[in-house]
């Protein structure tokens, strides 16, 4: 085996690897003979097949995938051993075409491009200088908050009369051109929301009204979203093309939402923990500390964008643009895309190439490394986050729950990859805040919102 590496440029090279018989010859009398003690031919015994026979059925596809491996290898070995920074990875040669015929044993050479990693240096250190903006935390805020959790802790109340957010109670039924109910009409015990009718003048039917009252409506005007119908009528076969839409709604209760008018220990270790919150006051000083800790992340994002933007700026290099696109659009996950489409789907990509070297530079260069242990706390941060999107607040995560879904998600090479890169990004965001020479701005929310317009 011969392996020849010509450099091109300083960003592409093309790397030549010569295989002999020797280099892949046992390989494939190996895997033929495996093949022979397991093939079944027409006239012989399984395993008992004549080498001759087999290699005519075989050979070429053995030969194939032997060399490739060995070629694959060695192309890999070279690669790690010389100490090539390499990106993307190697590509079959543009220029320099392989003939290659397996039905034959014989030397082959190979041609592989690749592109080489630019060199360059970079150091985050007093000379970047950047705005950390501080967002002020209005007592608006935190007051509008403290409501959201007495309506989060509120229950629905029987109330006399409905209004336009009422909840009812009933019986739907069909009814005829006099409003009589239809003897074997449809008809369904069932809920609704007076809130959920959006025509002004149908909702203005059901508000007003008292238990035991019967509403009379049309029901394609009251729900013209057919789901919404077949859900009040429990029923996914009508057809709102030929159904008699005459409907009554006989009330039997009605609720109203009513917000909690003081939280409990309950609501407070339903939302937070046992024993977390006591009070209203230590309500505030909770909420207070989450907002402080969201508006840090968020300015945060703000500080490495600019950070990011700063770095680019200050150091100067190429990268084998032309190669990493070729490459990308070798991958799987592009394999429906074209040039254009690739390039309207990344504009900034040579930024992004760039950034993702000197972001790799700058973990190498401050020894930046990730336990463990705080991938699985980013990826139990990210899960509670997740629910709490739904509106399932961390204190009612058992959590036990909370590692099993993390580690269920860490033990996807997507996801972990993921979470791994966000907690290198968290790092070098803590080396900005550290090193950087920085300048603390306050800032209202909504001025800061207009940074990112």
């Amino acid at each position: 085996m011969e392996i020849k590496q010509n450099n091109i440029d300083a960003l592409n090279a093309t790397i030549q690897i010569t295989l002999t018989k020797s280099d892949y010859q046992s390989q494939v009398d190996s895997s033929l003979k495996d093949i022979q003690k397991k093939a079944n031919f027409k006239g012989f015994r399984p395993g008992k097949a004549p080498m001759g026979l087999v290699k005519r059925e075989f050979h070429q596809r053995v030969m194939a995938e032997e060399v490739n491996k060995v070629l694959s290898k060695a192309l890999f070995d070279y690669l790690k051993d010389n100490k090539v920074d390499y990106m993307g990875e190697p590509l079959p040669s543009e220029n320099e075409k392989a003939i290659v015929d397996f039905s034959k044993d014989e030397d082959y050479v190979f041609y592989f491009d690749v592109a080489l990693a630019p060199q360059f240096d970079i150091n985050v250190d007093n000379t970047l200088a950047l705005t950390k903006y501080v967002i002020n935390i209005d007592d608006t805020i935190i007051d509008k908050a403290v409501e959201q959790y007495k309506n989060a802790a509120g229950k629905q109340t029987p109330v006399e009369v409905t209004g336009e957010k009422s909840f009812l109670k009933g019986e739907v039924y069909q009814t005829n051109a006099e409003g009589e109910r239809i003897e074997n009409g449809l008809s369904n015990k069932t809920t609704m929301l007076v809130s959920r009718v959006n025509d002004a003048e149908q909702k203005a039917k059901f508000i007003g009204k008292k238990a035991g009252d019967v509403i009379a409506f049309d029901l394609t005007q009251v729900f013209p979203n057919e789901a919404d119908a077949k859900s009040l009528l429990g029923n996914n076969m009508i057809d709102f093309k030929t159904i008699n839409a005459s409907f009554a709604f006989q009330i039997e209760e009605i609720l109203d939402f009513v917000p909690a008018d003081e939280l409990k220990q309950e609501d407070y270790d339903r939302f937070f923990g046992k024993d977390k919150v006591h009070n209203i006051d230590e309500l505030k000083a909770e909420v207070r500390s989450q907002y402080e800790k969201g508006y840090a992340a968020e300015s945060d994002v703000k500080l490495m964008i600019d950070a990011k933007a700063a770095l680019l700026k200050a150091v100067t290099f190429e990268v084998p643009l032309a190669f990493m696109k070729r490459w990308m659009l070798a991958l799987e996950q592009y394999k429906d895309f074209d040039l254009a489409k690739l390039e309207a789907q990344f504009p900034n990509m040579e930024d992004d190439i760039k950034w993702n070297l000197i972001e790799n530079k700058i973990v190498k260069n401050n020894n930046i490394e990730v336990s463990e242990d705080e991938e699985l706390e980013a990826a139990k941060q990210l899960t509670a986050q997740e629910f709490a999107r739904y509106g399932i607040p961390l204190g009612q995560i058992p959590p036990e729950y909370l590692d099993n879904f993390a580690k269920e998600r860490l033990a996807k090479n997507q996801d972990r990859s993921m979470i791994r890169n966000q907690v290198v990004t968290k790092k070098i965001t803590e080396l900005v805040k550290e090193k950087a020479t920085l300048t603390d701005q306050n800032i209202s929310y909504d001025d800061f919102a207009k940074l990112f317009e």
